[in-house]
């Protein structure tokens, strides 16, 4: 506890801020550097779900701590013994007064309190760089609402909430009428959300007394849902899309690290469903528990969903011709998944298999209630479901049902013949005591009659690319550039045919130019078309979701800063959403320049260079032209600009086993 006169220094510097809820905000030029300690053991955030950030835990790291004038904006800026930002204390709006309140770890602004309108009273918090990417409207020092919020983070706000019993802040991450009445679903058609809503508070103390293991350290641990579904305008004359999240999970740790707790002790949620309000995800009810040793989630209220209110909405007199017995037969497919989630995530193959083929009589019953030219949508989920359940081995005649299917209905012939040569492949690779390499043989050998067969279906153009792909990995590149380029020519409009074409880019890259273009993630241009005085770039292609690639950034930054007058390393982050990415990033800082576009895989920059593995590396010279493509790790890019010469090994794989292909 800081004594009273050090924290009366403490309020001039930072105008009675104890609580950022300052009375007085006194101009910057009447700090004292002196008082470096003292800020940062009485200053904190307002709140409790501001981002980690750095404070000196030992007596001399703090002695060593010193407070510098800041300019452009004015105020202060509080800096550790070796330079790195602590804090930052500006007055950003030029009124004389500190109304900018900045948090850092490792150097980066994870956290910011904002008096935006000048009244000396907080407006906003901000999270930033690995903190996240919210934005918190703040009232009286509580969070109100929500200007932006992903998924993610409106989940651990959801967990945060419960734990500290905040009633304001869970109603601020929970859909209201006005909300859902703005997405285009009326007052009438929402009148069970509404009800459910008023009994909140009972809601939430049933929940609560549903969670097992659940403490005053409970934290969010992670989010994990399939994808967002999209419902069109059209759907029911709305007036723009509507995008949901369907049974999500919510798994939890315990303190402020998010440690795991023992799932066999700890109840999880269960979200039934989240829905996109502007730049803020909502949920529509509260989650459900599961809890330890039951995959069923706890009652609780039934609540329709926003896709049931949608198409029902379709059905009424005027709309655009709605089918009932079709929405009913979804509902059941919904509340199918639902109830299973947690069963099909398990790793249990019975489960598994039990899960794909209990699916397959409920997904009919959407089939024959839906339109002609909807009726194969369905109909290909049915042979997705039963592929699945023979690929566990727990399902002895999904084979023989699949080739039944295919009997009675040779429309989908192609289809299901695709979809058994990947399941067939799987289980023979999962087989103790496999010989791998006649398995992949075998494969190779039945994609080849595949495209024999049907050169012309819908899955030729991924049958090619694997084809290609496999044949590079092996490292026959010639035989690789006849699929690709067979793919490029038949099926040029394809994302399968393009992405070929950027193999063959890829492939041929070496003594030409890169004319690679981005924006990082902190805005910052890059063309690589251009020269760059002189210096080497390494160009690498990485993700989250890659563990070779991901593990070598650390080493990738150590390279850059030790030959930082011969090289330049920028990176590509094939994640598939900015979520994912920055997930990783809060916990795995990058220096390095990141370029990010949404897509991963199948993003605009994947594509065009053909990426089929991870990490893949570019290394080019001072005049922009590519001198190696198969460089994988940041030890060999070191040893490529000692030696200077073209490596003997071809092929993807360059012989270190570090690729990460993407299936």
């Amino acid at each position: 506890m800081v004594k009273a006169h050090g924290r009366r220094l403490i309020w001039s510097l930072l105008g009675s801020l104890g609580t950022a809820a300052a009375a007085v905000m006194v101009s910057p030029t009447e700090a004292k550097a002196q008082n470096a300690q003292g800020i940062l053991k009485d200053f904190k955030p307002t709140q409790a779900a501001a981002s980690e950030y750095d404070t000196p835990a030992t007596a001399e790291a703090l002695a060593a701590c010193k407070v510098e004038k800041a300019t452009k904006p004015s105020g202060w800026v509080v800096r550790d013994g070796q330079g790195r930002v602590l804090r930052k204390f500006v007055d950003a709006k030029g009124t004389g007064k500190l109304n900018q309140w900045s948090y850092y770890q490792d150097g980066f602004e994870v956290y910011r309190e904002v008096d935006s309108d000048g009244d000396q009273s907080l407006d906003e918090a901000r999270w930033l760089n690995n903190g996240g990417s919210r934005v918190a409207q703040i009232r009286g020092n509580k969070i109100v609402g929500w200007t932006r919020l992903s998924a993610e983070e409106a989940s651990r706000v959801m967990v945060q909430a419960l734990v500290t019993k905040d009633a304001g802040l869970l109603n601020s991450i929970m859909a209201q009428p006005k909300e859902l009445a703005a997405l285009g679903l009326n007052a009438d058609s929402t009148k069970g959300l509404t009800a459910v809503a008023a009994k909140r508070a009972e809601g939430v103390e049933a929940l609560m007394g549903q969670l097992t293991g659940w403490t005053e350290t409970t934290s969010w641990l992670r989010f994990d849902g399939h994808m967002p579904h999209v419902i069109p305008a059209d759907a029911a004359g709305l007036p723009a899309d509507i995008i949901t999240y369907e049974n999500g999970v919510v798994f939890v740790g315990s303190g402020a690290q998010g440690a795991q707790s023992d799932p066999t002790k700890t109840s999880y949620l269960q979200v039934p469903e989240m829905v996109k309000v502007g730049e803020t995800w909502k949920f529509v009810s509260l989650p459900r528990a599961i809890n330890p040793g039951n995959n069923e989630p706890a009652t609780g209220a039934d609540v329709e969903t926003v896709r049931s209110i949608v198409y029902r909405n379709s059905a009424t007199p005027g709309g655009p011709g709605g089918n009932p017995v079709l929405e009913t037969a979804l509902k059941a497919l919904a509340d199918y998944d639902a109830k299973n989630a947690a069963a099909l995530g398990s790793g249990n193959r019975q489960d598994a298999a039990k899960y794909h083929v209990s699916r397959v009589p409920v997904l009919k019953a959407v089939m024959q209630a839906a339109s002609d030219t909807d009726k194969v949508t369905y109909l290909r989920q049915i042979v997705d479901s039963l592929a699945a359940a023979a690929q566990t081995g727990q399902y002895e005649d999904g084979f023989k049902v699949l080739d039944q299917l295919a009997k009675e209905d040779p429309s989908i012939a192609s289809y299901v013949d695709f979809r058994k040569i990947s399941a067939e492949f799987a289980l023979a690779n999962e087989e103790p005591g496999a010989n791998l390499i006649k398995v992949q043989r075998d494969w190779l050998a039945n994609l080849e009659k595949f495209l024999t067969a049907y050169p012309k279906a819908a899955e030729a153009p991924e049958a090619l690319l694997q084809l290609a792909s496999i044949n590079e990995f092996n490292a026959d590149e010639d035989k690789a550039k006849v699929y690709y380029k067979r793919l490029a020519e038949q099926f040029p409009e394809s994302d399968f045919g393009k992405k070929s074409a950027g193999a063959l880019q890829r492939l041929e890259i070496v003594g030409r130019p890169l004319p690679l273009k981005g924006k990082t993630t902190t805005g910052q241009a890059v063309d690589l078309s251009k020269p760059t005085a002189g210096k080497n770039v390494a160009v690498v292609f990485w993700a989250s979701w890659a563990e070779p690639s991901r593990k070598d950034l650390a080493d990738l930054t150590k390279l850059a800063a030790s030959k930082a007058g011969e090289l330049e390393v920028v990176t590509i982050s094939l994640d598939n959403t900015a979520e994912d990415l920055q997930a990783f990033l809060k916990t795995n800082p990058v220096t390095l320049p990141i370029i990010f576009e949404p897509g991963g895989m199948d993003g605009r920059l994947a594509q065009e260079y053909g990426i089929i593995s991870l990490p893949t590396v570019f290394l080019m010279d001072g005049t922009g032209k590519v001198t190696n493509r198969l460089v994988r790790t940041s030890a060999e890019i070191a040893k490529q600009l000692d030696r200077n010469e073209e490596p003997k090994t071809r092929g993807v794989a360059a012989g270190n086993g570090n690729d990460q292909p993407k299936r």
